[in-house]
């Protein structure tokens, strides 16, 4: 049973809906919010931050050249050497010979920026979710119509992956047919003003980021914020 630090993130998705948890090599939450009723796929660098917290992975997938030898001697792992896909790329292809997808992505936020972005560029191509405390994240696809139930003033950003036509309900900067795109345009640090929002994404990918705790416009503490910041800041520089 998770404790009330993840309590959240359990309201907010359904885990019926979901067939594992990959984790990569970044800040992982702690073993309370591990359910028992997911596998854990770990890349090979986050193998060694679920053995500090107690948390033993269905399998360990990657190049090995991160995890701790001892590790392997009790895990089932896959040697993948192929240096044309990192090591997410690998877990997600296990996961989907395996009929593991969808899955949960922790850890999105580790390592040097330019790791960040490929980590959220790789799990928008494939529509996931990913949780780093307090954010989730949520990769929307064309012709989707999806409905979020959160309190009123809860913060979320919506960026747009590729150029799409988004239109949204019960926020306070509403869009109608707006274009958002990474590199023009984007609603970063919007906030609901009703319990029942929902996000209409006619084309294109938009990745919804929205915050689980009550956080201020100016709050840095998750790394994620960073990124949304240097989004929003980059953007609109573009002529």
């Amino acid at each position: 049973m998770m404790k009330k630090i993840h309590k959240a993130f359990y309201r907010h998705v359904d885990l019926n809906t979901y067939h594992s948890i990959i984790a990569l090599n970044g800040e992982l939450p702690d073993q309370s919010f591990f359910d028992d009723t997911l596998p854990v796929i770990a890349t090979d660098g986050a193998a060694n931050s679920l053995n500090k917290i107690g948390v033993k992975p269905k399998i360990i997938i990657g190049d090995l050249d991160s995890v701790d030898p001892i590790l392997l001697k009790n895990t089932e792992f896959l040697y993948i050497s192929d240096q044309n896909k990192c090591d997410f790329d690998k877990a997600l292809d296990y996961a989907a010979q395996s009929n593991l997808l969808p899955a949960i992505v922790l850890g999105a936020n580790g390592g040097y920026i330019d790791h960040v972005l490929n980590n959220i560029s790789t799990l928008i191509s494939i529509g996931g979710t990913f949780y780093t405390p307090p954010i989730v994240g949520h990769a929307l696809r064309a012709e989707s119509l999806t409905t979020f139930l959160l309190p009123i003033n809860t913060k979320i950003s919506l960026i747009g992956a590729t150029k799409t036509l988004i239109s949204t309900h019960g926020l306070h900067w509403e869009l109608s047919h707006s274009t958002l795109s990474f590199i023009n345009k984007n609603s970063c640090f919007n906030r609901t003003v009703k319990n029942r929002v929902s996000i209409h994404v006619h084309s294109g990918c938009c990745l919804a980021m929205i915050y689980l705790e009550d956080t201020p416009d100016a709050g840095k503490d998750a790394v994620i914020s960073g990124v949304q910041h240097l989004i929003h800041t980059f953007s609109d520089a573009i002529p």
